[in-house]
């Protein structure tokens, strides 16, 4: 069990690289929270492990990315930036909706 929850933390690690290398190129504020999401994401896996529960931490990892989004665009004004906050925040709804249903 202790491999699989290994396995399942390094997952986001490769996000936490891509996050992690753009917020050097550019000093994103959206990148930076990406990578505060990969890092919560790691850590989600053993909260889960050590008995927390489970499902707030989809939401949370959710609405860091958008909040991070809503963030860069008041400061950049990227169109784009806009785009991954609402997409995320839909995301975000989207997952709390299915853990309500649970």
């Amino acid at each position: 069990m202790d491999g699989a929850a290994l396995l399942l933390a390094a997952t986001p690690l490769p996000i936490l690289i891509y996050y992690g290398l753009m917020y050097v190129e550019e000093h994103l504020i959206s990148d930076l929270f990406g990578c505060l999401s990969s890092v919560w994401a790691i850590m989600a896996t053993f909260f889960v492990l050590w008995g927390f529960p489970g499902f707030f931490f989809f939401p949370i990892m959710f609405g860091t990315i958008a909040l991070g989004g809503y963030l860069e665009y008041g400061r950049s004004r990227h169109r784009w930036e806009l785009v991954q906050g609402l997409v995320m925040t839909v995301v975000l709804i989207i997952v709390v909706i299915m853990l309500e249903a649970l």
